[in-house]
This record gives C-alpha cells, sequence and structure tokens, in this order.
C-alpha cells in the first residue's frame, strides 16, 4: 500500500489574495566565484534576519522578470523599497523587465539563444528543469548552504516546500514564491450575494439540492427588486472550472488539482472520468437548462461581467475571498444599496467531506542563470529579499512610517495604504513603492514570513470573519513534485490535446449541445494518452512523498 501523505500541521494552520486570477504570478555544479566579494551575511539565529552589507557598493546584479502589475510605476524608476533595499546590502540592481504580458515571450527568445541573459532569471515558461537541462540555470544546493542561512531556516521548517521546489535529480535550481499564509486568508471559493438571500428569506446553502432552491428562488422571485426577470443566479469566471467547485459535494477535487487526486489507496486518478463526475456534469446542465447559469458562461468577458455586477443581475459567482470586497465597491461606485457579499462553505454530499482547494503553494521559480558573474551576492541578495525578516517586511509591508508601522513589534498596515489618498487599491498601493514585487517573497503559515496575511485580516475584520468561516474545509491541492525534462516534454505533448477536448466537450455537456456520453468521453481520453498522464503525475506524486520520510 501507499503512503498517503498528510500535510504538516504548520501547513495547514492559517493565512490572502492576489489575482491575475490568480493573480497569481499571477498568473523552477558551478562553484562559487571565489574572486567575488564575500560579504558579511550573518543569522542571528532567532529572527532569521539577514545583517550586514552583502558588497560595498561595486556590485550591480541584473534581474529579469515581468515589471510591476501596478504600471505607472515601472521597477526601473527607482521605487523607494528598492532604493532602501541597495541601501541595506550595498547591491545595485539592473532592473532587466517589461510588462507582465510580453515577459514570457520575450525572454522565451533570448533564452533560446542562450544569450544577454540576467544574471537572476523568472523562469519564463515555468519550467526551470528545462532551463538547467539547457546550462541555463545553475543548481542552488551548495550555494544555499554556504551563503543562504534565511532559505536554509525556511526549507528546514518547511521541509514540504524544499521538496516541490527540489528536481528528480536531487538539486534546487530555482527557488519559488510561497503563498501558504495567504491562501488562508483569501481563500478561492464559491460567492453569494447576501443581500439577495435575506430579501427571499433563504440560508446559505450546503448541498446541491440547496443550491439549486437557491438559485431557482433567485431566478424566479425578483431579488434585486425591479420588476424584470433579469437576474442571473449563476455567473462562474472561470466556466467549467468552477463548476467543478460543486465537486466537493461529490468528492471530486476539479479547481486548483485538475481531477489529478490520489485515492484511498494512494493511487492517482483522472477523476474527470469518474461516475461523480458525470454526475456533476448532469447537475450542471440541469441548472443551464432552467436558466440558472449565466449564458455566457463559457466566454467570460471581464466588462460584460462588471457591467452585469453594476446593474444588480448576478446572485452568486466565484472568486477570491477580497473580491467581496472589490465586489461591493462596483455595486456601492453604481448606486446600488448596501451591497453585501459572501464566501460560502463548500458544498457537501452523502458520501464525502466538503473543502476548498488552496491555491499554490508556489507561484513562479527564479534562479541564477549560468552567466551570473557573481553567484554568490546573487544567492545572498535572494536570501536577503526572499526570507530574511528584514528583506520580508519591504516585500510584505513596503516602508515604515508611510505604508506600514510596527506595534508592539509586529508590523501593522497605515492608512495611507488600506484606505489610499490617491484612492488605490491595497496591492497597488504596496506596488506603487515596490512591496508585493515580482521576484519571490515568501507569505508563510507562521513566523515572522507570515506577518502580512495576518496584517491584513487585522484591518479587515469582516474579512476574517469569512476567512474564518470557510477555515476548516482548506484543503491543500495534490502536491506533486516537479517533472522531469522527459516528462515535462510528454506532459506538454499529450495534455495539450486532452484539455482542448475535455474543455469542448464539458461546455458542450452543460450547455446541451452534445449528449452526455460517458462511455465514448472515457474512450476519447484514454485515446489521447490520459493513462500516461495519470503515470506522470504518479510518479511525481510518488517522489513527493519520498522526499518527505
Amino acid at each position: 500500500m501507499k503512503r498517503i501523505w498528510k500535510m504538516p500541521k504548520m501547513f495547514i494552520l492559517m493565512l490572502a489574495l492576489t489575482l491575475a486570477v490568480i493573480g497569481c504570478s499571477a498568473n523552477e555544479t558551478e562553484s562559487p566565484n571565489s574572486n567575488q566579494a564575500e560579504g558579511n551575511t550573518q543569522n542571528d539565529g532567532n529572527s532569521g534576519e539577514t545583517s550586514g552589507s552583502i558588497a560595498n557598493g561595486d556590485v550591480t546584479l541584473s534581474v529579469g522578470t515581468n515589471d510591476n502589475y501596478y504600471t505607472p510605476k515601472s521597477l526601473t524608476s527607482g521605487l523607494p523599497v528598492w532604493q532602501e533595499i541597495e541601501k541595506k546590502t550595498g547591491v545595485k540592481i539592473d532592473w532587466d523587465v517589461v510588462p507582465a504580458s510580453q515577459y514570457a515571450q520575450t525572454m522565451k527568445v533570448r533564452v533560446a539563444a542562450a544569450q544577454d541573459l540576467p544574471d537572476i532569471l523568472n523562469a519564463p515558461e515555468g519550467d526551470p528543469i528545462k532551463l538547467a537541462d539547457q546550462g541555463i540555470l545553475i543548481p542552488l544546493d551548495e550555494l544555499i548552504e554556504a551563503h543562504a542561512p534565511n532559505i536554509t531556516r525556511f526549507f528546514e521548517d518547511y521541509p514540504e516546500l524544499k521538496s516541490l521546489m527540489t528536481a528528480p535529480d536531487g538539486h534546487i535550481y530555482a527557488i519559488s514564491s510561497v503563498t501558504s499564509g495567504a491562501a488562508k486568508t483569501d481563500p478561492y471559493a464559491l460567492i453569494l450575494n447576501r443581500r439577495w438571500l435575506d430579501a427571499l428569506g433563504l440560508e446559505e446553502p450546503t448541498t446541491l439540492d440547496e443550491w439549486h432552491r437557491v438559485f431557482k428562488a433567485f431566478k424566479e422571485q425578483d431579488p434585486n427588486g425591479n420588476g424584470q426577470a433579469d437576474e442571473i443566479p449563476f455567473s462562474p469566471r472561470y466556466a467549467t472550472r468552477d463548476l467543478g467547485l460543486f465537486g466537493s459535494a461529490l468528492g471530486l477535487h476539479m479547481f486548483y488539482s485538475s481531477g489529478y487526486a490520489p485515492n484511498a489507496q494512494g493511487e492517482m486518478e483522472f477523476q474527470w472520468m469518474k461516475d461523480e463526475a458525470k454526475e456533476l456534469i448532469e447537475w450542471s446542465h440541469q441548472l443551464y437548462e432552467e436558466g440558472l447559469i449565466d449564458p455566457e458562461f463559457a466566454s467570460f468577458n471581464e466588462e460584460q461581467f462588471n457591467s452585469k455586477f453594476s446593474r444588480d443581475m448576478i446572485g452568486a459567482t466565484s472568486g477570491f475571498l477580497a473580491n467581496t470586497a472589490n465586489f461591493a465597491t462596483l455595486q456601492a461606485d453604481n448606486g446600488i444599496a448596501s451591497p453585501d457579499w459572501m464566501i460560502t462553505v463548500p458544498p457537501t454530499g452523502e458520501a464525502s467531506e466538503p473543502f476548498y482547494e488552496e491555491y499554490g503553494p508556489l507561484s513562479g521559480w527564479f534562479g541564477i542563470t549560468s552567466s551570473a558573474d557573481n553567484p554568490e551576492a546573487a544567492i545572498k541578495w535572494l536570501d536577503y529579499v526572499y526570507a530574511s525578516e528584514e528583506g520580508s517586511r519591504y516585500m510584505a509591508f513596503g516602508i515604515e512610517g508611510q505604508s506600514y508601522e510596527m506595534v508592539d513589534g509586529k508590523p501593522q498596515f497605515t492608512e495611507w495604504t488600506m484606505n489610499n489618498p490617491d484612492g488605490l487599491d491595497f496591492t497597488a498601493a504596496l506596488r506603487s513603492l515596490g512591496a508585493f514585487p515580482t521576484v519571490p517573497w515568501i507569505r508563510a503559515t507562521e513566523g515572522y514570513l507570515s506577518d502580512q496575511p495576518a496584517a491584513i485580516m487585522a484591518y479587515k475584520p469582516d474579512l476574517k470573519a469569512q476567512a474564518e468561516h470557510v477555515e476548516s474545509y482548506l484543503i491543500p491541492a495534490t502536491p506533486l513534485g516537479l517533472p522531469s525534462v522527459e516528462e515535462n516534454e510528454r506532459l506538454t505533448t499529450l495534455q495539450t490535446d486532452i484539455n482542448t477536448y475535455l474543455q469542448e466537450n464539458l461546455v458542450q455537456f452543460v450547455m446541451g449541445s452534445k449528449p452526455i456520453d460517458w462511455d465514448k468521453f472515457r474512450s476519447d481520453l484514454n485515446g489521447l494518452g490520459i493513462e500516461e498522464v495519470v503515470a506522470i503525475k504518479q510518479a511525481q506524486y510518488d517522489r513527493f512523498q519520498e522526499a518527505l520520510q
């Protein structure tokens, strides 16, 4: 019997946000060069602090990444956070940046030519193993051990995250931003219009039948009170992916795990092929037939979506907890009185425990290139911004006295940040200073690297209450170790066709433009190579578990 992985307790404690949606990104042995400056990086053994400068101002490192997400303030414009970090470290940064929408393609061209590469590179396709195989990224293990005490300590405290960053050959070629703490305070969930619920005297739904009854009431009982049958009970932002959130009631891991999950024996399955997935799609088709799902759900358009929200037409959707405040603001700005949005507990069923999957825990890959003249300085700089207490505070909080202040030894956000005088939202305000960066940083679940999520909740008690409402239902997505070069090539080849077939057919099944023939659906997926994909996912899952033993 295979060992079933359980996330360590520290990994599932408490704590927000992002978007891009996911915003997620947002939307991976050369010996150290002994001729370069050593610096005075030290660890005090308690806080993880890095003290002393890395260089004496005569070291410049180039960093290749996408530019600031707050576009009016480019990283090249000398933002306050990075001016302070330059003073602290003695390292000048040459920002090698382009807008986020252009970065991947622009850097892919340079990577392919293996020329004109920065010292520190944000892997443009999120594949550090391929870049390492090509000789673009160097192993970081010895550099971390010798010169990165804060990263070393972080890996000791979070061995499961170290395992996720470790290649099949046992080396670490890139470090990744950590979002595990943020995922606790800003979960992705089903979101309901609480004002409509109250207007109709309805309770928060918990089962699929209850959700159906709520949607039907929204459709038929004019909860927006305008005398018109214009209500859209459910408008998902990510088509069938968001419909997959209802799979919780059937034990299906359809969101961040994309349907790949181990069964009770530790054997990987593609859950879209299960009978329970057919039941989910049949239920979704019934909703669509009854006009309870936005007829435009398969072609989401942000402008149209916001227009429907501003006219009080939507009863439920999906998104991050932080979106509830954004939705309320959008409606208030358009004259809707007392807008009120809430995230709900996940749907439950007779044979399953309800759950929401957490995003992350990793986002993006940053490594040191083989063209770097001073890898020692590069790893020391990464150690400072990524995992030291002081560096983390710059990344997460910005500038003391402006965006945060220290209260009883803990950073707390100021009014300037949370209610910005220029009308900037929380993340935009921080990014205008250079915080919330496009370099790797950590929002952990415990310790000094977890201060930011806690500070957000302290300033937003309404959001804190909602986060606590679903906290006990949050579980990690299926943990998979990094694929090898060969595995990644096969996954890329096979999953391109599989994902296209899957999404096209699921949408057609829900809309009724194609009969739900589950036997043919399974047969077609087998013909496209789903069994080989599952075998590779199994190998990744097994490697992760073995690394924790």
